[in-house]
């Protein structure tokens, strides 16, 4: 049996799409969504998921807890976000969790600033990926906080924050905290209603 490409000791079983070759279990689990980007639909990444999940210590409780009133007010906006989270993924392959994290910290910061009555925009530490979410995100917030049409009402500044926390609870929840993980953009894919024209139902809960 032929040797491991990565590690040229132990043998090759297990066939990696992402590298197009064989490669051994044990460089399959340690590089996986480290220095490989697997894709999703990877019958060995979804398994170490569940055998991470396993392994895992149960996460602590978030810090603050988001009831049926909550979700139901800002049902549509959530949905709207967690479809530009979507969309960016599209948009941008190399989008990895850790990306939604740092434009969601940002997107706090600045929501933050502005629900106090001050204007200061605190931008992504990160790279290209996340200044992209950044935007689409933000953009979309000072849309929605604009006067909308009959019936339908303009998100408040003192909401934004809010909303911004219960996605980044859904985000903790969910990520599988390596590198290249996109184990949160594939949960948020696997639940997030087919987008339709101005549509702004279905409700994202972690």
């Amino acid at each position: 049996m032929a040797k491991c490409p990565l590690c040229s000791r132990r043998s090759a079983k297990r066939h990696c799409p992402a590298k197009g070759v064989k490669i051994c279990p044990t460089c399959c689990g340690t590089h996986r969504e480290v220095e490989i980007e697997c894709p999703s639909d990877c019958t060995y990444l979804r398994a170490g998921r569940t055998y991470d999940e396993g392994r895992r210590r149960s996460p602590p409780p978030p810090q603050r807890e988001f009831g049926p009133q909550f979700r139901h007010r800002h049902a549509g906006v959530i949905a709207v976000l967690a479809q530009a989270i979507l969309s960016e993924r599209e948009d941008t392959p190399s989008l990895y969790d850790n990306d939604v994290r740092d434009a969601f910290e940002a997107l706090k910061a600045t929501a933050k600033t502005r629900a106090s009555g001050v204007y200061y925009e605190t931008l992504p530490e990160g790279g290209a990926a996340s200044m992209g979410l950044y935007r689409r995100i933000q953009g979309l917030i000072d849309r929605m906080m604009e006067p909308q049409g009959p019936g339908r009402d303009a998100l408040r500044a003192g909401d934004v924050p809010d909303v911004l926390d219960f996605i980044s609870v859904s985000l903790e929840l969910h990520s599988g905290g390596r590198p290249k993980s996109r184990q949160y953009l594939d949960w948020l894919s696997s639940i997030a209603p087919a987008p339709t024209p101005d549509d702004q139902g279905g409700l994202i809960v972690p």
